[in-house]
């Protein structure tokens, strides 16, 4: 039966997998010229943000209040799209790198999920409350994933450089 650190290891490689098809088809568009994205995509894209709801997906280059969201997405694919394959093979390896990579990840993506979800939650965008919680919930595990990377990388890093409860007793 595999541990519990093993399943979240599975767990974590079912979000950068999955991430990354995500990131190329919906999460750059706001970034791109209308022109250039494929019809589907444009589809797509309409169905979160007039279906669902979503404030933040709007493709208009207009939008200047949007922009600190903007600098997100150009981080996520400038930044952690890369990264995400780095991700996969760490993980698909069991490399025992992976933890301070996922430490260093979890705690900037959970630091910018934090006031995208504050907004969904508590912002001016015009929203029912049963919109933003559908909203909150389809963002949210883009929270509570990297927070547990954070939780397991920094055990396993504590432990890895010798940081455990019974040496702390003795300093």
């Amino acid at each position: 039966m595999p541990t519990l650190r093993q399943r979240l290891d599975t767990v974590f490689l079912g979000y950068f997998i999955s991430h990354i098809p995500i990131t190329i088809a919906v999460d750059v568009l706001p970034l791109l010229p209308t022109e250039i994205i494929p019809q589907p995509l444009l589809s797509l894209n309409r169905f979160l943000t007039t279906t669902i709801g979503d404030p933040f997906m709007v493709i208009d280059r207009t939008r200047t209040d949007l922009v600190w969201f903007r600098s997100l997405l150009a981080c996520e694919l400038f930044v952690q799209l890369p990264f995400f394959f780095y991700a996969v093979w760490m993980l698909w390896t069991g490399s025992s790198r992976r933890h301070l990579w996922l430490l260093m990840y979890g705690v900037h993506v959970s630091t910018t999920m934090a006031p995208v979800l504050g907004m969904l939650m508590f912002g001016d965008i015009n929203r029912s409350c049963d919109e933003r919680m559908a909203l909150g919930a389809m963002y949210l595990p883009y929270l509570l994933i990297p927070l547990a990377m954070v939780a397991v990388s920094f055990t396993e890093c504590s432990r890895m450089l010798g940081f455990t409860a019974d040496k702390r007793k003795k300093d």
